[in-house]
C-alpha cells in the first residue's frame, strides 16, 4: 500500500476509495438515465421524458449529496482539497487550518461492523473499513498537521506508511 498515493514537491494526494469506481458508477447513472430520456424524447413520450428529467436531477442530487463523502484528499500549501468525484459540484479547496479527526461508525445490522472515516472542516470522507484504511485516513491527518506546521518532509513515520 502507498500512503500518500502521489508524492511531489508541491503536494501529497491521498486515494481513500477508488475514485475510477466512483467516477465509473456516477457516469455509467447519469448515463443510463440520459440514455432513457434521449429516448422518450426521441419516442415523444412526455410522461416518460418528464420522469426521466426527475430521474436525472435525482441522480445529480445524490451523488452531491451528503449521503455521498469524498474519495481522493490532496495536501499542499495551497491548503486541503476534497475530491467527491466528476459529477460533484462539492469538490472543495479548505485552507491548511481545518480541523480534522478520524471517527468511527458502527453498521450492519447488529452493529458490530466498525467503519472509519475521516471529517476535514465539516466535511465527511467515504465510510471504509479495516486499520490499514484507519491509518490511511489517520497519515492523511498527520500530512495536513505536517504542511501546516511548515514540515513538508516526509516523516520517518509516514515512510514506514509508504512502504
Amino acid at each position: 500500500m502507498c500512503y500518500p498515493c502521489h508524492k511531489d514537491m508541491d503536494s501529497e494526494i491521498f486515494i481513500i476509495k477508488s475514485l475510477f469506481i466512483q467516477n465509473a458508477i456516477m457516469l455509467i447513472s447519469l448515463g443510463v438515465v440520459f440514455c432513457l430520456l434521449i429516448h422518450a424524447i426521441i419516442k415523444k413520450r412526455r410522461k416518460h421524458s418528464t420522469v426521466f428529467i426527475i430521474w436525472l436531477v435525482l441522480v445529480l442530487w445524490f451523488f452531491n449529496s451528503t449521503i455521498f463523502g469524498f474519495s481522493a484528499v490532496s495536501v499542499s500549501q495551497e491548503g486541503i482539497r476534497l475530491n467527491y468525484g466528476i459529477l460533484s459540484l462539492r469538490n472543495d479547496l479548505l485552507p491548511l487550518d481545518s480541523q480534522w479527526k478520524v471517527g468511527t461508525y458502527l453498521s450492519g445490522i447488529r452493529k458490530n461492523k466498525r467503519l472509519y472515516f475521516l471529517t476535514i472542516g465539516g466535511r465527511q470522507s467515504m465510510k471504509v473499513k479495516g486499520d490499514d484504511k484507519r491509518r490511511l485516513l489517520q497519515s492523511i491527518g498527520k500530512a495536513i498537521d505536517r504542511i501546516q506546521s511548515g514540515r513538508g518532509q516526509v516523516t520517518g513515520d509516514d515512510r514506514a506508511m509508504m512502504g
